[in-house]
């Protein structure tokens, strides 16, 4: 009887501390989410109910399981630039490619997210964001962004 209370307390102590007497003890938390496919917002444009906002980076991104696409730019003049297209997977796995864009000179969009680092489940992620137009390429840097109720299409 004394064998049974110590093993059930046993059981309840390391229950309680996390841990397993018949597991390892290692950590249990998951390895962070990374890549496109930990950020989409839903299963196409139309169908999309959240987007992505970078304020710093004066961008704003939607992203959808069919490899939809829909991007808006405020360039430094204060232009606005909004429209779809495609992404594809980069050429590593955090990282998509956007485009191949409109012909449209002075049309910014967002051609390219690297090094995404975050998901749609903690509501935040970050990327190196590139914007192209017909004419000129820029790199924004390393862009934060923050998940917003609503779909951009």
């Amino acid at each position: 009887m004394k064998r049974v209370a110590a093993l059930l307390a046993l059981t309840l102590f390391l229950s309680a501390c996390g841990g397993s007497s018949s597991g390892s003890m290692t950590g249990n938390n998951p390895p962070p989410q990374t890549g496109p496919n930990a950020i989409l917002n839903g299963a196409s444009l139309a169908a999309a109910t959240t987007h992505w906002v970078s304020a710093r980076c004066n961008v704003q991104v939607e992203l959808t399981s069919d490899k939809g696409f829909w991007s808006i730019v405020l360039d430094s003049s204060g232009k606005t630039s909004s429209g779809n297209e495609t992404w594809t997977p980069g050429p590593d796995p955090t990282s998509v490619m956007v485009g191949p864009g409109t012909g449209l000179g002075g049309f910014f969009w967002v051609s390219g997210l690297g090094n995404i680092t975050g998901s749609t489940s903690s509501q935040t992620f970050t990327a190196n964001v590139s914007v192209k137009s017909v004419s000129t390429s820029q790199g924004l840097g390393n862009c934060s962004f923050a998940l917003a109720q609503k779909g951009l299409s």
